[in-house]
This record gives structure tokens, sequence and C-alpha cells, in this order.
């Protein structure tokens, strides 16, 4: 992605905490006519690095068995080509009137991360099923319980329908376009505007509160 020097972030706990708090990605890759294919689904961050060579981070996930996107992504390894997933945390418009200067016109307040990695497939039910409680854990703990306590066939056959896959992450790239290009004066305006706008404008604030923007 174009992103500029003062924007881009080569922090890797931010980048792990962006990933925590917004989890749902949109994985991206080609179809079988090589046409640009997204499918959006939440990833898990696994505390573990990856076990393969040159990879920084580890993600999980799983999708429908009848999406062919699994199969497309799964090939993308053998052509030498990396599945991306996008991130996308919090975003909010930026008023002009924030600014010191007339000559001032609109922009847009995001934070994003891209990951780049090669897609490996879990069939395994057990493997599977580890996915699952790990996802459930993050989101719904609570949930854990129900889940152990649903019939095994109705289980397997939720297990059977889902293709779990691993994403081993060689490179990812950081943007929080959190208004480093302005003043001190001008951020502290715009930051304290978005602290007391929509709860969209709210979560832009608090992250550039966490970055002591």
């Amino acid at each position: 992605m174009y992103n500029p020097a003062h924007f881009a972030t080569e922090d890797l706990a931010q980048a792990a905490r962006l990933i925590e708090l917004y989890p749902l990605a949109l994985l991206i890759g080609p179809d079988v006519q090589g046409q640009s294919f997204g499918t959006h689904l939440p990833l898990t961050l696994l505390e573990a690095p990856s076990p393969k060579s040159g990879c920084t981070l580890q993600l999980e996930g799983h999708m429908a068995r009848a999406n062919p996107h699994w199969a497309w992504l799964a090939g993308m390894h053998e052509q030498g080509r990396d599945v991306m997933a996008v991130f996308s945390g919090p975003s909010a418009y930026v008023s002009p009137r924030h600014a010191d200067s007339k000559l001032s016109v609109p922009t847009w307040n995001y934070a994003a991360v891209h990951a780049y990695g090669e897609l490996e497939l879990v069939h395994d039910e057990q493997a599977k099923d580890a996915l699952l409680k790990r996802l459930i854990a993050q989101h719904e703990p609570a949930y854990a319980a129900q889940w152990r306590d649903l019939p095994a066939d109705f289980q397997s056959k939720m297990l059977g329908a889902i293709v779990g896959f691993r994403l081993h992450v060689r490179r990812w790239e950081g943007k929080f376009k959190l208004s480093q290009n302005r003043s001190a004066v001008e951020r502290g305006r715009i930051r304290e505007a978005m602290a007391a706008g929509t709860a969209a404008e709210q979560d832009v604030a608090a992250w550039m509160a966490h970055l002591s923007l």
C-alpha cells in the first residue's frame, strides 16, 4: 500500500494490537481466472511464532468448505505468490476546521495492517476443533462449554463444513495515518474533537492518545 514514512510503523506490538482489536480481515487472492477475489473472516493471531523460516507472525482462521477461495489461495505458494490479509482499524473523517491555515482540505484518519504470507490448510478434525476453541476463547469464552456439550455428530458435521488454515506471515505493513503530518497544536484539536464525537471518532482519538499523537 502507499505508505509515507511519517505514517508507516515497524512496531510489531502495535500491529499485533490492531489485529487483536479488529480481527475481521479481508483475505485477498486471485480466483481460478486470475481475477481478484476477497473473503471477509476473523483471523486469530497466535502467540507462538510461525515455525516456517522467515515468517514473523502466524494467523489462523477458517472458511466454509463451499467457498472455493481456500483452494485457490492454498495453491498460490506453488506459484511463488503470497496471500494478503488486510486488517482495517479505526477510521474517521478529519475536518479542515481543525487546521491552522484556511488553505486546508478534508482528509481521513485511519489505521490498517497488511499481512502477506503462505496459506497452509488444516483438514484434521481435532486440529480444526482446537482452532475453533481458540477463536471462541478470544471472543466468547462462555460459549466453550456449550460447544463441548453439542452432540458429537453435530460437531463433526459443523467441522466437516469448514476448512481451517494458517497464514504464515513473511512480511507485513502497518499504516497509522493519525495526523502525524500536522502540528502538535492541530493534532491536539483533532484529538479533542474526535474524543467528543461518534464512537468511531472516539476510537481514532484513543489510538492517537495511545501513540502519544
